[in-house]
């Protein structure tokens, strides 16, 4: 019944399919997840290795923050700009050969401007040098199953072996994001001002202040095109959207758009189950105690298209009946299975809220006499 009443509180009217717009019917490489649930809500070639372009000072910036947690750099460590990061071609942060500069400083230029010789300078300031860190780079890859995943560099201009899937950089995304919460602030700085230069990020959902706006990333090359990756809250859901390959800065910001508006506009967020909270009774046998109450371990809440309604909608919990004692805490008992009807099935384990100890010898004569009664009338009454 509780499950029932959860679903009701959570379930709209039935709502019009969904239709794409004509920019995503356009566009080549998209991809867009629920950050919370894992759902992928719309895909197009997401798996195909393509230069990342700029994209790839996401995995640059991953590694930095994974340096500075492990204690070998801080934000307040200061890097002498070598000749490589000053003559670096492409966006730029406009640093001088001789210039000593802040780990905090060329996060910002490498993530709000893009800057290439920021991301030259940090790779030889935190690594011990550029191929060390590049070799970094990839080590984070393995380690983060980024399946479509090779850098040969840490600033994403175009060289053979160099590329990332739409998949993994929003994998990555959410990976940094998860892994630090604390730094996540530098990939929605607005501008960046260096040596009284100030320049403005290029992502066009920081530039025009989309709703919800958290962070993101844009890229450019002539042989990537115009690709960008933008992380949106709204109303308790987290989105992640990236695209590739586009042929202008406007088509860009089309489809980045049209992506996250249809991930707002065409599905619905559902909260059956807090973490740890109550979600069934069941029977044990020959325990010191009838019933054991399962929990969850995590927050049940999962992502679905609005025009599914409650008919379409089946709650069970299933388990391996009878459920015999001794049965310690947090022991797996049951799966919550959600199935929705022509879209997906979702299951989530349940656990054992309290420990449940074997019943003397006299309580589990007595349970077994009683069963055998209650067995035998039942046969009587058949």
């Amino acid at each position: 019944m509780r499950l029932i009443l959860a679903l009701l509180l959570f379930f709209a009217l039935p709502a019009k399919a969904a239709e794409l717009t004509s920019a995503l019917r356009e566009a080549q490489f998209y991809f867009l997840i629920d950050a919370d649930t894992k759902e992928v809500l719309l895909s197009k070639n997401a798996d195909a290795r393509i230069p990342p372009s700029s994209m790839t000072k996401i995995m640059t910036a991953y590694v930095v923050f994974d340096q500075i947690q492990k204690g070998k750099i801080s934000l307040n460590s200061q890097c002498l700009i070598g000749k490589d990061a000053w003559r670096k071609s492409g966006s730029s942060m406009f640093l001088n050969y001789g210039d000593v500069v802040s780990i905090d400083a060329l996060l910002q230029g490498l993530l709000a401007v893009s800057g290439n010789d920021a991301s030259i300078a940090l790779a030889e300031s935190t690594a011990g040098g550029l191929n060390n860190f590049v070799a970094l780079m990839n080590v984070k890859a393995k380690e983060l199953e980024l399946k479509n995943s090779h850098f040969r560099n840490p600033h994403g201009l175009n060289e053979p072996n160099h590329y990332m899937s739409i998949r993994d950089l929003a994998t990555l995304a959410i990976r940094l994001h998860q892994d630090f919460p604390q730094y996540s602030h530098y990939f929605g700085i607005p501008e960046f001002t260096y040596r009284n230069i100030t320049q403005r990020n290029r992502n066009p959902l920081i530039r025009e202040n989309y709703d919800g706006i958290v962070s993101g990333k844009t890229g450019h090359t002539n042989e990537g095109g115009y690709g960008v990756i933008g992380i949106v809250k709204r109303n308790h859901r987290n989105l992640i959207a990236v695209m590739n390959k586009g042929r202008t800065p406007r088509q860009r910001t089309e489809i980045i758009t049209d992506l996250l508006d249809y991930g707002f506009q065409h599905y619905k967020k559902l909260i059956l189950f807090e973490k740890n909270q109550i979600v069934a009774q069941l029977p044990i046998w020959l325990g010191t105690k009838s019933k054991i109450d399962v929990i969850t371990s995590e927050k049940i809440t999962f992502t679905i298209p609005k025009e599914y309604s409650l008919d379409e909608v089946r709650v069970s919990v299933k388990y391996k009946s009878p459920l015999y004692a001794p049965i310690k805490i947090d022991t797996k008992v049951a799966d919550l299975v959600i199935e929705i009807k022509g879209y997906k099935n979702f299951s989530y384990p349940l656990f054992a809220k309290e420990e449940i100890d074997k019943a003397g010898r006299l309580k589990r004569i007595g349970q077994i006499l009683l069963y055998k009664i209650r067995n035998f009338y039942n046969n009587i009454s058949h």
